[in-house]
Protein backbone atom coordinates (compact mmCIF):
# COMPACT_ATOMS: atom_id res chain seq x y z
CA UNK A 1 0.00 0.00 0.00
CA UNK A 2 1.31 3.74 -0.99
CA UNK A 3 0.35 6.59 0.93
CA UNK A 4 1.09 10.12 -0.10
CA UNK A 5 2.29 12.08 2.42
CA UNK A 6 4.04 15.68 3.01
CA UNK A 7 7.51 15.70 3.91
CA UNK A 8 6.38 19.31 6.15
CA UNK A 9 9.25 21.63 5.39
CA UNK A 10 8.80 22.39 1.92
CA UNK A 11 4.87 20.87 1.07
CA UNK A 12 6.02 18.38 -1.75
CA UNK A 13 4.30 15.12 -1.72
CA UNK A 14 6.63 12.12 -1.33
CA UNK A 15 5.82 8.42 -1.54
CA UNK A 16 6.45 6.34 1.48
CA UNK A 17 5.85 2.46 1.32
CA UNK A 18 3.40 1.20 4.48
CA UNK A 19 4.42 -2.49 5.20
CA UNK A 20 1.20 -4.37 6.77
CA UNK A 21 2.35 -7.25 8.30
CA UNK A 22 -0.18 -10.08 7.98
CA UNK A 23 -1.06 -12.49 10.99
CA UNK A 24 -0.11 -15.83 10.77
CA UNK A 25 -3.37 -17.50 10.69
CA UNK A 26 -3.99 -15.08 7.06
CA UNK A 27 -0.80 -17.32 5.98
CA UNK A 28 -2.15 -20.65 6.26
CA UNK A 29 -4.05 -22.17 3.55
CA UNK A 30 -7.60 -23.08 4.19
CA UNK A 31 -8.29 -26.53 5.21
CA UNK A 32 -10.09 -29.45 2.90
CA UNK A 33 -13.19 -28.90 5.25
CA UNK A 34 -12.85 -25.03 5.07
CA UNK A 35 -12.88 -25.66 0.95
CA UNK A 36 -15.86 -28.02 0.51
CA UNK A 37 -17.48 -26.13 3.19
CA UNK A 38 -17.68 -23.24 1.14
CA UNK A 39 -18.33 -24.72 -1.84
CA UNK A 40 -21.56 -26.37 -0.21
CA UNK A 41 -22.63 -22.68 0.95
CA UNK A 42 -22.67 -21.96 -2.90
CA UNK A 43 -24.15 -24.92 -3.99
CA UNK A 44 -26.77 -24.26 -1.17
CA UNK A 45 -27.46 -20.31 -2.33
CA UNK A 46 -27.42 -21.53 -6.20
CA UNK A 47 -30.12 -24.55 -5.51
CA UNK A 48 -32.24 -21.73 -3.34
CA UNK A 49 -32.13 -19.13 -5.82
CA UNK A 50 -33.38 -21.84 -8.84
CA UNK A 51 -35.97 -22.87 -6.09
CA UNK A 52 -37.23 -19.30 -6.38
CA UNK A 53 -36.90 -19.23 -10.15
CA UNK A 54 -38.84 -22.04 -10.41
CA UNK A 55 -41.69 -20.56 -7.86
CA UNK A 56 -42.01 -16.98 -9.70
CA UNK A 57 -41.33 -17.97 -13.21
CA UNK A 58 -44.58 -17.02 -15.27
CA UNK A 59 -45.81 -15.70 -18.93
CA UNK A 60 -45.98 -17.79 -21.98
CA UNK A 61 -43.45 -20.20 -21.42
CA UNK A 62 -44.11 -21.07 -17.47
CA UNK A 63 -44.60 -24.54 -18.35
CA UNK A 64 -41.67 -25.39 -19.51
CA UNK A 65 -39.42 -23.01 -17.32
CA UNK A 66 -41.24 -23.92 -14.64
CA UNK A 67 -40.95 -28.37 -14.42
CA UNK A 68 -38.10 -28.33 -17.44
CA UNK A 69 -35.77 -25.78 -16.68
CA UNK A 70 -35.66 -24.10 -12.96
CA UNK A 71 -37.15 -27.35 -11.81
CA UNK A 72 -35.08 -29.64 -13.26
CA UNK A 73 -32.13 -27.40 -12.15
CA UNK A 74 -33.27 -26.71 -8.19
CA UNK A 75 -34.18 -30.31 -7.96
CA UNK A 76 -31.21 -31.95 -9.25
CA UNK A 77 -28.50 -29.37 -7.05
CA UNK A 78 -30.58 -30.43 -4.26
CA UNK A 79 -29.74 -34.27 -4.45
CA UNK A 80 -25.69 -32.92 -5.48
CA UNK A 81 -25.70 -30.93 -2.32
CA UNK A 82 -26.42 -34.78 -0.44
CA UNK A 83 -23.75 -36.24 -2.45
CA UNK A 84 -21.20 -33.34 -2.05
CA UNK A 85 -21.87 -33.19 1.94
CA UNK A 86 -21.61 -37.02 1.99
CA UNK A 87 -18.09 -37.54 0.03
CA UNK A 88 -16.98 -34.10 2.31
CA UNK A 89 -17.32 -35.97 5.62
CA UNK A 90 -16.12 -39.44 4.50
CA UNK A 91 -13.18 -38.31 2.55
CA UNK A 92 -12.21 -35.94 5.07
CA UNK A 93 -13.50 -37.15 8.08
CA UNK A 94 -15.27 -33.97 9.87
CA UNK A 95 -18.81 -34.51 10.12
CA UNK A 96 -19.03 -30.02 10.40
CA UNK A 97 -18.70 -30.21 7.09
CA UNK A 98 -22.85 -30.94 7.35
CA UNK A 99 -23.21 -28.80 10.36
CA UNK A 100 -26.61 -27.26 8.40
CA UNK A 101 -26.04 -23.46 10.02
CA UNK A 102 -22.94 -23.11 8.33
CA UNK A 103 -23.89 -24.53 5.59
CA UNK A 104 -27.34 -21.75 5.26
CA UNK A 105 -24.92 -18.96 7.20
CA UNK A 106 -22.60 -19.19 4.04
CA UNK A 107 -25.38 -19.40 1.80
CA UNK A 108 -27.16 -16.54 3.28
CA UNK A 109 -23.73 -14.52 2.44
CA UNK A 110 -24.13 -15.62 -1.38
CA UNK A 111 -27.70 -14.78 -1.38
CA UNK A 112 -27.11 -11.49 -0.54
CA UNK A 113 -24.91 -10.45 -3.14
CA UNK A 114 -27.44 -11.93 -5.54
CA UNK A 115 -30.93 -9.94 -7.50
CA UNK A 116 -33.28 -11.90 -6.14
CA UNK A 117 -35.63 -13.49 -8.64
CA UNK A 118 -38.98 -12.25 -7.27
CA UNK A 119 -40.55 -9.67 -9.12
CA UNK A 120 -38.01 -9.94 -12.20
CA UNK A 121 -39.04 -9.62 -15.44
CA UNK A 122 -38.81 -13.54 -17.37
CA UNK A 123 -36.15 -12.21 -19.18
CA UNK A 124 -33.94 -11.06 -16.46
CA UNK A 125 -34.94 -14.35 -14.48
CA UNK A 126 -32.95 -16.68 -17.02
CA UNK A 127 -30.30 -13.69 -17.73
CA UNK A 128 -29.32 -14.25 -13.63
CA UNK A 129 -29.93 -17.72 -13.57
CA UNK A 130 -27.31 -18.23 -16.35
CA UNK A 131 -25.17 -15.50 -14.60
CA UNK A 132 -25.27 -17.93 -11.84
CA UNK A 133 -24.65 -21.35 -13.01
CA UNK A 134 -21.26 -19.99 -14.77
CA UNK A 135 -20.21 -18.61 -11.28
CA UNK A 136 -21.04 -22.10 -9.80
CA UNK A 137 -19.10 -23.90 -12.84
CA UNK A 138 -15.79 -21.78 -11.51
CA UNK A 139 -16.40 -22.05 -8.16
CA UNK A 140 -16.40 -26.12 -8.83
CA UNK A 141 -13.69 -26.04 -10.87
CA UNK A 142 -11.54 -23.49 -8.72
CA UNK A 143 -12.71 -25.81 -5.38
CA UNK A 144 -11.36 -28.94 -7.22
CA UNK A 145 -7.87 -27.19 -7.89
CA UNK A 146 -7.87 -25.80 -4.21
CA UNK A 147 -8.09 -29.82 -2.83
CA UNK A 148 -5.28 -30.63 -5.82
CA UNK A 149 -3.18 -28.20 -5.03
CA UNK A 150 -3.30 -29.20 -1.19
CA UNK A 151 -2.67 -32.56 -2.08
CA UNK A 152 -6.02 -34.06 -0.49
CA UNK A 153 -8.08 -34.30 -3.39
CA UNK A 154 -8.89 -38.18 -3.80
CA UNK A 155 -9.74 -39.83 -7.01
CA UNK A 156 -13.07 -40.25 -6.01
CA UNK A 157 -13.99 -36.57 -4.90
CA UNK A 158 -12.50 -35.16 -8.49
CA UNK A 159 -14.77 -37.75 -10.60
CA UNK A 160 -17.48 -36.50 -8.23
CA UNK A 161 -16.77 -32.65 -8.61
CA UNK A 162 -15.83 -33.21 -12.51
CA UNK A 163 -19.61 -35.00 -12.92
CA UNK A 164 -21.16 -31.81 -11.47
CA UNK A 165 -19.57 -29.18 -13.16
CA UNK A 166 -20.48 -31.59 -16.28
CA UNK A 167 -23.68 -30.79 -14.96
CA UNK A 168 -23.96 -27.20 -14.53
CA UNK A 169 -22.47 -26.50 -17.82
CA UNK A 170 -25.10 -28.43 -19.64
CA UNK A 171 -27.33 -26.02 -17.48
CA UNK A 172 -25.47 -23.32 -18.72
CA UNK A 173 -26.10 -24.46 -22.73
CA UNK A 174 -29.92 -24.82 -21.15
CA UNK A 175 -29.96 -21.47 -20.20
CA UNK A 176 -27.80 -19.89 -22.65
CA UNK A 177 -30.77 -21.11 -24.94
CA UNK A 178 -33.59 -19.84 -22.90
CA UNK A 179 -31.97 -15.92 -22.85
CA UNK A 180 -31.93 -15.75 -26.90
Amino acid sequence: MRLKECCGSCGAEMEDEVVVTAELDDLMPPSPEEIISAYIGFVRAYHLWMHGAHNVTKGPGFGGDHVELYGKIYTETQDSIDVVIEKGVGVYQNESIACPMKIVGDAALILNEWESPSGAEVSKIATLALEYTRQLVKIGEGTAQLLEDLGVLTYGMDNMMAGLVDTHENYVYLLQQRTK
